[in-house]
């Protein structure tokens, strides 16, 4: 089999490309301990704790600004192909629309009374 639907794309980009081409020419297989090590995962959890561990996981990211999230997605993206300048000034761009939002505002207000306190 050969590394299809964008995989040889993807995964060089994700663990480099020693490891890939090694994946891809033996066929090995890796667990969640190595996926773990390599960064294709963010954390690995018992069977039984998958559910409540994704689910606070999805409250936490929840709770933030729909836009932001999407601003910091597509920079996310943005940056895995595009020059430092370039992405840059895309973040100076999606700041300054952030800052212009309702949720910034009481964002800044409410970090203001903690101050006051």
């Amino acid at each position: 089999m050969i590394p299809g639907d964008g995989g040889a794309w993807l995964l060089p980009r994700a663990v480099g490309m020693s490891r890939a081409a090694e994946l891809c020419f033996t066929g090995d297989t890796i667990d969640a301990a190595q996926a773990l090590e390599w960064g294709l995962v963010s954390r690995v959890v018992p069977p039984e704790a998958l559910m409540p561990t994704a689910m606070e996981l999805a409250q936490r990211i929840a709770v933030n600004p729909g836009h932001a999230l999407r601003m910091a997605k597509r920079l996310l993206k943005e940056g895995q192909h595009t020059r430092l300048d370039t992405i840059l000034e895309m973040s100076a761009g999606f700041q300054a629309l952030a800052h212009h939002t309702a949720d910034h505002e009481a964002a800044l207000d409410s970090y203001m009374a903690k101050l006051k306190r």
